[in-house]
């Protein structure tokens, strides 16, 4: 079995690609996104006042990149540390422990729209008061914000990145539409990421007839689908161990 896997580079590749050999599935990694970051120096005032919020909410790796170009080798306050503080996903938690040494919740939850379901769980009973700061990319959804409302939370959301596709993304489907077309599998990580690819699928006719899509997560699904193509499987979370379990399912 091969898997063609269509995501950004900035997150860890090595430990799907790992996984899904174990399984006897060879991966093509294909980059599919790159990211550019601004208001930095709009963030970092934010980060300077921690005691006007309730804490951080995390629901990319990009999001920490940003704060981390933001701090310019200073250290995040120590304050955030006392504060409720949220993010999605062990790629996005483990880069929050290790590059800003903050404890974070909800890493579990999968998507944003589930986030909302864990921090209002979790905030039960508590009192809060202050919006959440929320760095966020330019094609963020409305999710976590529509249901933190409706839970009587707020978010103070900073735009600190936009997503753009990959410089290379053009030329390298098409060379692996041309040299390596027996994969049997395509995965798209992100709704940008199926935006950007089937602009080019289109513009060259690629048959996706006979390969089966596997979707990470709902939004993703949802967008593929708005495109016109059948999802064959969908991994609910973002991480290596639910990708294998849907291909095998498969």
């Amino acid at each position: 079995k091969k898997a063609v896997i269509l995501k950004s580079e900035s997150e860890n590749i090595d430990s799907y690609s790992k996984l899904l050999y174990q399984n006897n599935i060879e991966t093509i990694f294909i980059p599919t996104l790159d990211f550019s970051f601004k208001n930095l120096a709009i963030l970092n005032d934010h980060l300077l006042s921690p005691y006007k919020y309730s804490g951080l909410i995390f629901t990319s790796p990009r999001s920490i990149n940003a704060i981390d170009k933001a701090l310019n080798g200073q250290k995040l306050k120590d304050d955030w540390k006392c504060l409720e503080n949220y993010c999605v996903g062990e790629t996005t938690y483990s880069l929050i422990t290790h590059t800003l040494e903050l404890n974070t919740k909800g890493k579990e939850s999968g998507n944003a729209s589930n986030l909302a379901d864990f921090i209002k769980t979790d905030l039960y009973n508590k009192t809060i008061t202050l919006p959440f700061l929320f760095p966020c990319g330019n094609l963020k959804q409305d999710d976590l914000q529509n249901k933190l409302s409706e839970y009587g939370y707020s978010l103070d959301s900073i735009e600190v990145y936009e997503t753009i596709p990959h410089k290379d993304l053009e030329n390298n489907l098409l060379t692996l539409f041309e040299k390596n077309s027996d994969f049997e599998y395509l995965i798209f990580f992100s709704p940008s990421g199926i935006n950007y690819c089937s602009t080019i699928f289109e513009k060259y006719k690629f048959d996706l007839s006979q390969k089966k899509i596997i979707a990470i997560g709902p939004s993703t699904k949802k967008t593929i689908e708005n495109k016109g193509y059948c999802v064959h499987k969908i991994a609910e979370k973002p991480s290596p161990e639910y990708l294998v379990s849907a291909l095998l399912e498969s």
